[in-house]
């Protein structure tokens, strides 16, 4: 056997070994936020100003709604506000009084 041959089965298993250790090791699971939350998020346009996008992002726990705008132009993230839709759909299911 040559030195060269030996050189790349060295090589070889190193890389397998590299290979089997990546394969086994399992990263850590993702967390977006502390203490969790259920969210819903829906993009849209806007239609009064096309070169904007909009994001609605809802807490299903809380009931709280919020939109943000992409403006493409100038690559801007502005949030507009948010809104207690929780208190909305509680006086809709009293008749809105």
């Amino acid at each position: 056997m040559t030195q060269r041959t030996l050189a790349v089965l060295v090589v070889l298993n190193a890389m397998l070994l590299a290979a089997i250790a990546l394969t086994l090791s399992s990263p850590e699971p993702a967390q977006a936020q502390i203490g969790g939350g259920s969210y819903l998020m829906i993009a849209g346009t806007n239609e009064a100003m096309p070169q904007q996008q909009v994001i609605y992002i809802l807490n299903t726990g809380t009931g709280q709604l919020g939109a943000i705008l992409l403006e493409d132009a100038t690559g801007r993230i502005r949030p507009v506000g948010f809104r207690e839709i929780g208190a909305d759909l509680n006086a809709a299911g009293r008749g809105g009084r």
